[in-house]
């Protein structure tokens, strides 16, 4: 089944599938209005260099050691310090500074640029998280120089561009949990309109098999039960109409003209169905059987007799 038949079937079965949608969209709407928007912020530091540069050294003397993050560079430092700050334990001390975990550094491509992110479900959190997050910053590339205990105006420092004060609503998480719910219905009106589908097919079939056999059995006992109707008896012929002069005709042969005369309960019928006395005889019309309502019928055929040739 592909979307196009089960599209088909979803308006074939409207009936189940309009309320699983109706109650899909009542959970939509209560779910967006029990969750609480989120506030967001971000914030921007940078990784200055250090003002002043290293004092030359005498010819032939051995420089002495200086700080090493000078030769690395500002973008290694931002790297190591987005790594250091995004730790679980640097996590954890945001939170005991009152602020949330909720939050991502990310750097700007080719620079010591680094933005953080921040999401929280006050606005207060949000900004004791951006304060705590940009005071955890400046302490790790503090630290991170501090072993190599540089000279005065000889370490790297940082510079807060945009301090995340700016604090917004978003009802993103909103929308979200929306959309999940909202799938998650559709799927389920899917699955309910096929289901429907099957059970209602297969109770067809049922019925109609049913019907049929019942049927069946109907006429089987109606072809058994049913007596045979009794079939209407056949006249008998009574031999030969006329015999030629000068001929014997017996009983075994066939007459020359096969003209005969039918008889019932032992009376000669004429043409008109009455019973006639003369010499002149002739083939029934019709004759209606005595025990049945059956009529056969006949050809009337007229049969002279010698005394009309006389006559």
């Amino acid at each position: 089944m592909d979307l196009l038949d089960l599209l088909k079937l979803v308006v074939r079965r409207w009936y189940v599938a309009v309320p699983v949608v109706i109650v899909t969209l009542a959970a939509a709407v209560a779910l967006g209005s029990a969750i609480q928007p989120e506030y967001k912020t971000a914030a921007t530091v940078i990784l200055v260099p250090p003002t002043t540069s290293q004092a030359p050294t005498e010819n032939g003397a051995t420089p002495a050691p200086g700080n090493p993050w000078l030769r690395i560079g500002e973008t290694a430092m931002a790297q190591a310090v987005q790594i250091s700050a995004s730790s679980g334990e640097s996590r954890q001390k945001v939170v005991a500074a009152g602020g949330d975990s909720a939050y991502e550094i990310t750097l700007v491509t080719r620079s010591s640029i680094m933005t953080v992110e921040i999401s929280s479900d006050t606005s207060a959190k949000a900004l004791a998280t951006v304060e705590a997050v940009i005071k955890l910053i400046g302490e790790e590339v503090v630290a991170q120089q501090a072993k190599y205990k540089p000279k005065a105006g000889e370490e790297i420092s940082t510079q807060v561009l945009d301090a995340g004060l700016n604090v917004t609503p978003s009802r993103s998480n909103v929308l979200r949990a929306q959309i999940v719910v909202l799938a998650i219905g559709l799927l389920f009106m899917a699955a309910a309109v096929v289901a429907y589908d099957a059970i209602a097919r297969r109770k067809l079939t049922k019925q109609v098999n049913a019907r049929a056999g019942v049927r069946g059995n109907a006429t089987a006992g109606s072809a058994a039960v049913e007596p045979r109707r009794p079939q209407p008896p056949l006249a008998k012929p009574m031999g030969p109409v006329n015999k030629p002069a000068g001929r014997d005709v017996g009983d075994d042969e066939e007459p020359a003209d096969a003209t005969q005369i039918i008889r019932i309960n032992s009376t000669p019928v004429t043409a008109n169905g009455h019973s006639s006395g003369t010499n002149q005889q002739v083939s029934a019309d019709y004759v209606r059987a005595p025990d049945t309502d059956e009529t056969i019928l006949l050809t009337a055929v007229r049969t002279p007799r010698p005394d009309d040739n006389d006559q």
